[in-house]
């Protein structure tokens, strides 16, 4: 029996063949059936599209999420720079702020120095200023006596370093220098006395520096000045000037310094050398201008050496003002051979510590 037309599924071509019938992509998902039941083929492929959905849901969400929080730390970055930058800001304010005030505190200190606010009146200064002035010859042969050579003994070695003067029966004042530069020599530490042929040779058993003194800064800008306590007694003392005379100094006066300059300085047998120069300026102990009562730094021409390092400074009365400290050297760049190079000249400008300063230092 025959099929009906509409049953026929396949045609013929032209030439008799058979059309190839339409691909098909497998069965149609099927639904559960009146029982409700799914086959396994069908659970599979609904749990395998729910999986594929929920990934994908997943990975929407998660890069969501990621965009807002790059869009968060972009803000959060840009707040902190524009925090920082305002921050960087401040600090150089303040800094700015901070240097525009020191400058300003600097030169109102200054200023109140010059006109004496703020500053306590100095007590009226004791003594007189004496009416005798001597001469060259009789402020030495007064004082010679009390001069000694500070050195130094090892084994049979006597060396010298520094010139020292007796203040009392027992104490010898110098710099502070001095005393460094004795106790790196070693051996032990002697003074012998001027014009004795070295028959009064006494150890030093004790050496004080001034406590504000700084290794390094011999001269102005540190108080250079020492004491030494000897074993024995000085047969000869200075005097010392008075405060009237010490806030009388000033340029154009006489200074005197008596000593042991350098290559002169013989510490077996020590005989000093007398100087002659005069009186600069005064300051205080920073080099600037000061009050009367702070000049504590005295600027000499006489030509000292080395050795007179410890040497007292006379006035015109035959009183110590001062310790001699050191000289200001003159410092010039020139160019030799194609080289640039310093060269150290040797200037007329002397430092001497003002002999009050010695109340300063503990008793040795």
């Amino acid at each position: 029996m025959r099929a009906p037309p509409t049953a026929m599924l396949r045609s013929n071509d032209k030439r008799g063949r058979q059309a190839p019938a339409a691909p098909q992509e497998g069965p149609p998902p099927r639904g559960p059936g009146a029982d409700g039941r799914v086959d396994v083929e069908t659970a599979q492929r609904i749990v395998r599209d729910a999986v594929v959905q929920a990934m994908q849901r997943e990975e929407k969400a998660v890069a969501l999420v990621r965009a807002k929080a790059d869009e968060a730390r972009r803000r959060v970055a840009r707040h902190n720079l524009l925090l920082g930058l305002g921050v960087a800001a401040a600090l150089v304010a303040v800094a700015a702020a901070g240097v525009v005030a020191y400058r300003s505190r600097r030169a109102a200190d200054a200023l109140a120095r010059e006109v004496g606010l703020g500053v306590a009146p100095a007590q009226r200064p004791t003594g007189e200023i004496p009416q005798q002035v001597l001469s060259g010859r009789a402020i030495f042969e007064q004082n010679r006596l009390a001069l000694y050579v500070m050195g130094y003994k090892v084994d049979n070695r006597i060396g010298g370093c520094c010139s020292a003067f007796a203040v009392a029966s027992d104490l010898l004042a110098t710099n502070a220098h001095c005393v460094r530069d004795c106790r790196a020599r070693g051996g032990t530490p002697i003074v012998t006395q001027n014009d004795s042929m070295g028959k009064t040779r006494l150890r030093i058993v004790a050496m004080s520096a001034h406590p504000a003194y700084k290794p390094g800064q011999a001269g102005a800008g540190s108080p250079d000045v020492a004491l030494l306590r000897i074993d024995g007694r000085a047969s000869h003392t200075v005097k010392l000037a008075n405060d009237a005379e010490l806030r009388a100094i000033g340029p154009g006066d006489d200074a005197y310094v008596l000593g042991f300059p350098g290559r002169l300085m013989d510490p077996l047998s020590p005989s000093a050398t007398f100087l002659e120069g005069r009186i600069g300026r005064v300051t205080g102990i920073d080099d600037e201008a000061t009050t009367p009562d702070r000049a504590v730094v005295i600027q000499h021409d006489a030509v000292t050496r080395g050795g007179n390092s410890g040497s007292p400074i006379f006035n015109q009365y035959g009183h110590v003002i001062g310790i001699h400290a050191a000289h200001i050297d003159d410092e010039d760049d020139v160019t030799i051979d194609g080289r640039k190079t310093t060269v150290t000249q040797s200037s007329p400008f002397r430092i001497g510590m003002r002999i009050d300063l010695l109340k300063g230092v503990p008793a040795p």
